[in-house]
């Protein structure tokens, strides 16, 4: 065995019974809050462009840079504290921080105040990832981390469902009352106070769990070379690059398809045909609240089936499916102009994405040992974050802008970068397979 990949005890009274589910559970809630605010923006971008007066380019930044910029900075010393403090505590900081920020969000009244409070969220939310999976690692056996993974991936899709329908019904009744109005701040935009009202569940959830979720104790380190910190964590990740790499790089295509899906769906429908901005929120939540969830669940079973069996890599395979799976889904969506069809289509399209959302997460658990999951999981969130929320929605609003130059192409942009990333990301999780078989033995 390689130093860098020492074998650690693993805890013994934290993976039977009801509890770990119920944590399971409520790292999902954390998980569905954070997208609720991370995508309501995606619901008011219309309404938004026509009162502050942006581009297609700056709503590309507000979705993906202005999130993502404290995000991939903070992540990794985030990472690197859930390997050493209290994760509840942290985790608990970091939902009161990005609900204030998404408040903030409401505040706004332009381009650059809107960016800073997306900033803010983005600090907030780096927090969440790294804290569960270390908790869920914790909490639940390899042949069972699928499924919990999978438990915490549905709530990002279901985040982006509430912010979609509950968002909606928000914002519609804004809009026939004229805005919001609040004390010692005057009367808001419909669309800015809709980011307020979203806001305010996530304080809710905080004291909940701060009151009900126990933090484990730690795993016991039968290695002395098997420290918690970055120095370690790095050192075992470039030890077992051949592993490491091509499956964050599937993982990457994964995260970059998801998230610029979910940034631009509402608006797709808004242009192409003719839906309000409520509509296409309660359409696009609907559809997410179906598909996306079965989707998820659907990747947890199929990791773990795999990890049973003893597939090379029990996250390649599903990586692969979706991805494939994802393309002519994609084919139809864009170019269909029925909107039954459209609607079919969309939902295959987010069943075949969030396929490949657990094995991801899961899979960097199964490559990392206990001690430094904290710190590689961070590293592995600040990589995909950046490159697929960073790059994804700014390029389509970009390619739309500047390729195009037409907001109706909006389809076309979408259906290119599908084309061309799904590619790449099903090519990059076959190749892991080896290598990812023959780390997951030497941490055995």
């Amino acid at each position: 065995m390689h130093p860098a990949s020492p074998r650690l005890v693993q805890p013994s009274s934290v993976t039977g019974g009801w509890y770990p589910w119920y944590v399971a559970g409520l790292l999902a809630m954390a998980h569905l809050v954070s997208f609720v605010d991370r995508f309501v923006l995606s619901l008011v971008m219309e309404p938004l462009k026509l009162d502050l007066g942006i581009s297609d380019t700056e709503l590309g930044l507000l979705q993906g840079t202005g999130f993502v910029i404290l995000y991939v900075v903070v992540a990794v010393p985030l990472g690197r504290m859930a390997d050493q403090v209290n994760r509840r505590n942290l985790i608990v900081i970091g939902i009161v921080l990005w609900s204030i920020a998404t408040a903030l969000c409401g505040l706004a009244d332009s381009f650059g105040s809107l960016f800073l409070a997306r900033l803010g969220v983005g600090f907030g939310e780096a927090a969440l990832v790294p804290a569960a999976m270390s908790l869920l690692a914790t909490y639940f056996p390899k042949e069972k981390l699928g499924r919990a993974v999978s438990l915490f991936t549905t709530g990002a899709s279901l985040g982006k469902s509430a912010a979609m329908i509950g968002g909606g019904a928000v914002l519609a009744l804004l809009v026939a009352q004229g805005g919001l109005t609040l004390p010692m701040v005057g009367t808001l935009q419909p669309w800015q106070g809709t980011f307020v009202f979203m806001a305010l569940p996530g304080l809710a959830l905080a004291l909940i769990i701060a009151l009900t979720l126990r933090e484990p104790k730690r795993v016991q380190v039968a290695d002395p070379l098997a420290k918690p910190g970055f120095g370690p964590a790095i050192a075992h990740a470039r030890a077992h690059r051949s592993a490491y790499i091509p499956h964050v790089a599937a993982s990457v295509a994964v995260v970059l398809l998801i998230q610029t899906i979910a940034a631009w769906s509402a608006t797709f429908y808004v242009r192409l045909f003719d839906m309000t901005p409520s509509q296409a929120g309660l359409l696009v939540g609907s559809v997410i609240l179906v598909a996306a969830p079965l989707g998820h669940l659907s990747g947890g079973w199929l990791t773990d089936r795999f990890a049973r069996s003893g597939a090379p890599s029990p996250a390649a395979p599903v990586i692969t499916i979706g991805l494939l799976g994802a393309v002519p889904a994609m084919l139809v969506f864009a170019l269909s102009r029925d909107i039954a069809t459209s609607v079919i289509a969309y939902g295959l399209l987010n069943f075949s994405l969030t396929l490949g959302s657990p094995a991801s997460l899961a899979g960097v658990q199964m490559l990392t040992p206990p001690a430094m999951r904290g710190v590689v999981t961070s590293v592995f969130l600040a990589i995909v974050t950046l490159v697929g929320i960073g790059l994804g929605p700014p390029l389509v609003g970009a390619i739309t802008d500047f390729v195009f130059a037409d907001p109706d192409k909006l389809n076309l942009s979408l259906l290119a970068m599908v084309l061309v990333v799904a590619s790449f990301g099903a090519t990059m999780a076959m190749a892991s397979r080896t290598a990812f078989g023959r780390t997951m033995r030497a941490l055995e």
